[in-house]
Order: structure tokens, then sequence, then C-alpha cells
């Protein structure tokens, strides 16, 4: 899985915006990293991972599996090591020594923020559809129609998926410029959407 946050640190480290990313290296409206035919990550060179310093919250757990319930209190499983798999497996140390050095406090914290804004979206649009008003429910969401079997979805699952576009319109639209760094513009764009939400509720 790739959130915004992801995608935006991925394009950064890459020099593309995350318009081209998504349409390059992701499948299902941007949800989800490519894979080849055999069955390779589109970032997966003979050389390691193209985005290794910016990989998603789920390469940064492996072999760990990470899982919240509906209090938010988390969980963690030990993927079995798959016979080809070139990576160290060992049981020396704590989850927490292991989540410290992959890095994954601020991935998880971003994920939870965007989490919170989707989750708010959707009720938002379960009540817009209550009341009759014409709204758009975003594919994939409870209440989609089923996409079709053989269709794989190559544009982004809302326009907020492209942080590159939705902040350039949002600058635009507040004349202000586009925050460069990665943190600075996920904290912008978190704020744009929350303001997004805000006037849907109004």
């Amino acid at each position: 899985m790739a959130g915004p946050h992801e995608v935006l640190g991925m394009s950064r480290l890459l020099g593309i915006t995350t318009t081209e990313l998504l349409a390059r290296y992701t499948d299902n409206g941007g949800t989800t990293l490519r894979f080849g035919a055999d069955g390779r990550c589109a970032f997966l060179t003979e050389a390691g991972c193209r985005v290794h310093p910016r990989r998603p919250l789920v390469c940064r757990l492996y072999p760990l599996g990470r899982a919240t319930d509906s209090r938010g209190d988390e969980g963690f499983a030990l993927f079995p090591k798959p016979d080809d798999c070139q990576g160290e497996w060992g049981t020396e140390g704590t989850i927490a020594d292991f989540l410290g050095s992959q890095g994954v406090e601020p991935y998880i914290a971003w994920s939870v923020r965007y989490g919170e804004l989707y989750r708010r979206m959707l009720g938002i649009l379960e009540r817009m559809d209550v009341q009759g008003k014409v709204v758009a429910v975003p594919a994939g969401a409870p209440g989609a129609p089923p996409p079709e079997p053989a269709a794989v979805r190559t544009e982004p699952l809302s326009p907020w998926q492209d942080v590159d576009a939705s902040l350039s319109e949002y600058c635009a639209a507040k004349g202000i410029a586009v925050p460069s760094a990665v943190e600075e513009a996920i904290d912008l764009h978190l704020a744009a959407m929350r303001e997004w939400l805000d006037g849907l509720e109004e």
C-alpha cells in the first residue's frame, strides 16, 4: 500500500512529480506499487530498491505485519521467510528496536493522520448521501460500486492522492508557494484536506 505521504516522498527522491509516479509505478488508484510479470516490485533492481530511503511503511516493516484494532491498539506478526528471499530474519532485539532502526515513527504518524481524515470524509459523504445530495464516493470505499473484474484502475482514487497536483492548485488559490520539504508539504496537504472537509460539512 502507498499513501499520499509515501507517494510524495518517493517522487521527490526520484526527481519526478507525484502525478508521474502514480502513472508509472502504481496500480489500484495509486494505493499499491506496481509489480511486473516476474512478481518483482517496479522499484526493485539488481542493485536493490531505487526508493529505499523513502520506501513505504509496509516495506519498512517487513518482515513484520502491523494491525490496529478499533481502539487503536497495535499488534505485530512475523511473516515466514520465503524460499527465494535474500532478507535477514533474526530473533535478536525487540520489536521497538527494529521499528526504530527502520525509521517507521513518522510513517505511522502520517498514516494515522491520513486515516483519520479518510474516515471523516467517508462519514461526511455518507451523511450527504442520506440527505439526498449527489456525492462521489471514492472507488474502494464502502458503498462504491465494485470495479470491473478485469479492470485495473490507473487514475488516482481521489485528486487528493496526487499531492503535487492538489497542492499546486491549493497554493495557487492561496497565493503561497508549494513547500519543497517533504514533511512541510505533507503538513500542508493534510491542512488543505481538512479545510476541504470543513467546507463540505458547512
